[in-house]
């Protein structure tokens, strides 16, 4: 009867430990996947910032100002007062205010992000001016006169680019480069000629709008940061210069009567700087599992 109540005790003893063992088998947790974000996939965002325009204004060797002579009795004697060839001198820098859209395409291969961007800009910056100035005095007139040729190289309504991006990714904070085709609606330039009393023609302001609107291609290049704040939403960052090449304008000097006095051509390089902030929202890609 002992022997029989001791193995009866192992018995049970080993049916309990094989359960206990099979409960803390099946309470152990299967291993999840976890998801790590990839930059793959279509974006659209917006974006808002600043641009500002470099002043570059120069002669093309065009009539600055023109000739006239003056007679008895504003001179004691006929006065042949040549006319200049120089340098329009710029005004400094414009800037304003910038916003858009744009849409894009990323490819990630582990660490290194390839993609293409297009975007768009509204904008209502001014094109970089340039004027120039002489004055007359004494023994030709009392008081002094000054002649003004101011030309303003036009406004540029928007700019939209196509560009290629590349880039490196730290967890998720991308860092790339971009640059590819540009292109901008330039308004119409206009000139602004001031003359002084009895210098050949009518005293007052003169204003000529010479060039018109035009479409101009150009080339952009720049870079920033991007950082993903959750799976499909990011902020970034960017700068970039853009180069729309020259243009010239052909100004005109009125004569008062309806005619053309005398006319000149400057030129001015087209070149905007520009950064933003920029939201993009991501249609997702595929997506890495890691355990």
């Amino acid at each position: 009867m002992r022997i029989a109540a001791i193995a009866g005790s192992a018995l049970l003893f080993g049916v309990g430990a094989a359960n206990a063992a099979d409960m803390a088998v099946k309470a152990r947790p299967m291993p999840v996947a976890a998801q790590a974000f990839s930059w793959t996939g279509f974006y659209v965002g917006a974006n808002v910032g600043g641009a500002w325009t470099p002043s570059s204004g120069g002669s093309d060797g065009g009539l600055l100002f023109p000739g006239f002579i003056v007679l008895p009795p504003v001179a004691a004697v006929p006065t042949l007062v040549p006319g200049q060839i120089g340098t329009l001198a710029g005004d400094g820098r414009r800037s304003g205010v910038i916003g858009g859209g744009q849409i894009g395409y990323n490819w990630q291969v582990q660490q290194f992000v390839l993609g293409v961007e297009a975007d768009v800009v509204g904008t209502g910056l001014n094109g970089s001016s340039a004027s120039a100035s002489r004055t007359f005095g004494a023994p030709l007139f009392a008081p002094a006169v000054t002649q003004t040729v101011t030309v303003d190289f036009g406004h540029i309504d928007w700019m939209a680019s196509f560009r290629g991006r590349a880039g490196v990714t730290v967890d998720r904070t991308l860092f790339y480069v971009t640059g590819g085709a540009a292109v901008a609606e330039i308004g119409g330039s206009r000139t602004t000629v001031v003359n002084g009393p009895g210098i050949g023609i009518p005293a007052g302001t003169f204003t000529a709008t010479n060039g018109g609107s035009t479409t101009r291609w150009g080339w952009t290049v720049g870079g920033g940061v991007e950082w993903a704040f959750n799976p499909n939403w990011s902020l970034a960052g960017e700068y970039r210069y853009t180069d729309f090449g020259s243009r010239s304008v052909t100004f005109t000097v009125p004569d008062g009567l309806g005619g053309v006095f005398a006319t000149g051509t400057s030129s001015s390089r087209l070149t905007v700087e520009q950064a933003t902030v920029r939201v993009n929202y991501r249609f997702g890609g595929p997506v890495v599992a890691k355990y």
